[in-house]
């Protein structure tokens, strides 16, 4: 006998592409467009089940006092669930990346390939542009078949762009948290404001420990003094990805990343660890191997301030 298992919740459309987390692997998923069911036209239902492919959607359309039914292969439901789950396979066909704050991909991935808005790619072989080989980044914007954007990059002091650009998309930063990231700017200033080059999800109070060692007997991103330095966040910036410190790095030398041609002997790219918590905040690591998302595509997300209510079903045995 099978058991329905039903998981609810509302959410508010910003109008771009976003993830819902649910509880537990789900079977199907359904949002309804209450904005547009109380008056209007466009999508009010869109389905999803497991045995439909990502990007697609079973999506009902109301114009004219009527509802069409159809089926979209693009830009529609996502899922991911990180018990199972494994890292994307290297993709092969970017060509460049600007040297400009923030960097862009020129990518020639589909949709269905080419990385979604809060993916994180491990970007790889960026020939002329190795400082940055093996580094993860949250993607910010993505057009498929044409660019995704690198948004917390600031690449304008490269010396050169990038003539290659592989990446593989990593679904496996999901299994714990707090989570090393790297870092991609250090200002020297009081207070010292990092900038994290993913997502970070870090909280104020915080306690973290910063890396940025020596490779061949010299700190290759400068500023030497912060290294192995531990410090509370004392604030946190979404919107920048950046986090306040309570160091005063104002007498420290500047943080810089190397040229491509010293990156290629191989570096260090320097970093934040988690290192304790205070009272009020639980900061120390912890396992959570098994979270759940799926992600609304373009399709299907309706226009900022449309009210959501979403359902995924579970059909237990």
């Amino acid at each position: 006998m099978t058991q329905e298992i039903r998981y609810e919740g509302t959410l508010v459309s910003t109008g771009s592409p976003q993830w819902i987390d649910v509880p537990f692997g789900i079977d199907e998923f359904h949002i309804f467009n209450t904005t547009t069911l109380a008056g209007g036209a466009g999508i009010i239902e869109s389905r999803w089940n497991s045995t439909m492919a990502n990007g697609t959607a079973r999506t009902f359309t109301l114009a004219g006092g009527t509802v069409t039914d159809n089926i979209i292969t693009t830009a529609g439901f996502t899922y991911e669930d990180s018990s199972i789950v494994t890292d994307g396979a290297l993709v092969a066909v970017g060509t460049a990346i600007t040297a400009a704050t923030p960097a862009v991909v020129s990518d020639a991935s589909a949709a269905g390939t080419a990385p979604l808005v809060g993916d994180i790619v491990r970007m790889l072989n960026t020939t002329g542009m190795l400082q940055i080989a093996g580094m993860e980044f949250t993607v910010t914007a993505t057009t498929p078949g044409a660019s995704y954007t690198l948004g917390y990059l600031p690449a304008a002091g490269f010396a050169a762009a990038a003539t290659n650009a592989d990446f593989r998309i990593i679904h496996t930063d999901l299994l714990s948290y707090p989570r090393k990231r790297y870092i991609t700017a250090i200002t020297a200033a009081n207070p010292a404001v990092i900038t994290l080059s993913v997502t970070h999800g870090y909280s104020v109070g915080e306690k973290i420990t910063i890396r940025n060692g020596r490779d061949r007997g010299a700190y290759r991103f400068g500023m030497s003094q912060i290294d192995g330095l531990t410090a509370t966040i004392t604030a946190v910036n979404t919107a920048t990805n950046t986090i306040t410190t309570d160091i005063d790095s104002s007498a420290f030398t500047a943080f810089a990343f190397p040229t491509s041609a010293v990156a290629a002997a191989g570096v260090t790219h320097p970093h934040i660890v988690p290192a304790g918590e205070n009272a009020s905040v639980l900061s120390g690591a912890f396992s959570n191997p098994e979270t759940r998302r799926i992600y609304l595509g373009t399709a299907i997300d309706g226009t900022a301030a449309d009210v959501f209510n979403w359902v995924g079903i579970r059909n237990a045995k």
